[in-house]
């Protein structure tokens, strides 16, 4: 990241916030006339492909993108979980002005983007002199604690499929047989969810929601015999 020349001569961070306040006089509050003396005197640019910021990291700073997009991605085990991208107006990093936990993604620039960066103290005295930006701040929180939930809702959801089927499959070969063409495993289904449902204490409800997820998806099927009784089959070579 590579500070601009204004900020250059204005490295003290106390310095910066005694001018901060000075700009407020001459704002009339239209979002032309802030954006442009915010990017003035709290403007840094961020090259395609460098981090604005680590997962991880302490966090002190928030950032309004001025120009340019932000991939915002969270490590999911050992994938890189893209979550969103942001794009002009937007900000990213807020939670570091309002609760001074480390970060909890990684925002990569998709693109030369410039960003004003802002901290605590600063972020309060934007928000208090400025009817439009503080607006935009709540509905902003407003909007990342439905995403937040719908996301964890998603994680949820799928570390229940990737356990069911788990399971599955260590039953498959403890309990299983092969069909008569040797490509399918088999697995009574009516006895694997009496046992799921002791071992994960999953209310049976949730047990036969997420084995219709896994058939949606085509990592399990379901097979009748002769009799009409169901088993959960799996390919073989899996």
């Amino acid at each position: 990241m590579r500070i601009m020349p204004i900020l250059v001569a204005m490295r003290d961070a106390d310095m910066r916030r005694r001018m901060f306040r000075r700009v407020w006089p001459l704002t009339t509050g239209t979002r032309e006339v802030l954006m442009s003396k915010l990017v003035k005197y709290y403007g840094v640019t961020v090259k395609k492909g460098e981090h604005v910021f680590r997962e991880g990291e302490p966090a002190d700073v928030m950032y309004m993108i001025h120009k340019g997009r932000v991939q915002i991605s969270k490590g999911v085990g050992t994938f890189d979980e893209k979550i969103r991208v942001l794009g002009e107006g937007e900000f990213i990093g807020e939670m570091a002005v309002i609760n001074s936990l480390p970060r909890s993604a990684n925002a990569v620039a998709l693109e030369d983007c410039v960003l004003i960066k802002m901290d605590r103290e600063s972020f309060d005295e934007t928000v208090r002199k400025n009817h439009e930006f503080s607006v935009s701040v709540i509905q902003l929180l407003s909007d990342r604690l439905r995403e937040t939930d719908e996301l964890l809702m998603v994680y949820a959801k799928r570390e229940r499929i990737q356990t069911l089927f788990a399971e599955i499959l260590s039953d498959m070969l403890r309990y299983g047989k092969r069909d008569g063409s040797g490509e399918w495993l088999l697995l009574k289904k009516v006895s694997f969810l009496k046992r799921a449902n002791v071992r994960l204490m999953w209310e049976m409800k949730s047990l036969l929601s997420v084995c219709n997820e896994l058939i949606i998806m085509d990592r399990v099927r379901v097979k009748k015999d002769q009799h009409g009784a169901e088993w959960f089959a799996v390919r073989a070579a899996e």
